[in-house]
Order: structure tokens, then sequence, then C-alpha cells
């Protein structure tokens, strides 16, 4: 499990702090600090809720790379994509 990675992670793009987390959450700030501290999640709810306002699955949150996938979401926001149909006739192109 990799919350403490991944909330830290979190936390640091989205210039919050734990404080700030546990009030846009609705979840306790011990809580907060717990898993910080590497504690694992007692309430799956809470940790549903960080994962919705940080805006990944809650799979994502528990055991993912949200580097890794928040950069390549934003590399391919920035790339232009072309899609070609092309009409076979006769069997030939």
């Amino acid at each position: 499990m990799k919350l403490k990675i991944q909330i830290e992670y979190y936390l640091e793009k989205n210039n919050m702090n734990a404080s700030q987390l546990a009030r846009k959450a609705k979840v306790p700030r011990q809580t907060i600090a717990n898993w910080l501290m590497g504690q694992s999640p007692k309430n799956i709810d809470q940790v549903k809720r960080v994962a919705d306002l940080f805006r990944v699955s809650l799979d994502h949150l528990l055991y993912g790379d949200g580097k890794m996938q928040t950069d390549l979401v934003s590399e391919l926001k920035s790339k232009r994509f072309e899609i070609r149909f092309i009409r076979e006739i006769d069997g030939d192109l």
C-alpha cells in the first residue's frame, strides 16, 4: 500500500497541507496525520473521500504511482491526435 507516498505527492502537487486536505475531504486531521506516518486506513470511506478530492481512483490512491499517471495524462492532453479513415474500394486501397 502506497497511501502515504500518494498523499504526500498529491499534497505537494496541489499546494495543500494535511490540515487543508482534512478539512476539504471531511476527514479528521489526526486520521490524515496517521496515514502520513504510514498507518493503514481503518475507514475506506475516508480514503474514498480523499481520492475523490484528488480526482483519482481509490485503487490508484492506495496502490498506484501518482506521479507517473498524472504526468502521462498531462502529456496526452498536450498532444494533438489525428485519426484517418481509409475506405477500401473493391479490395484495393
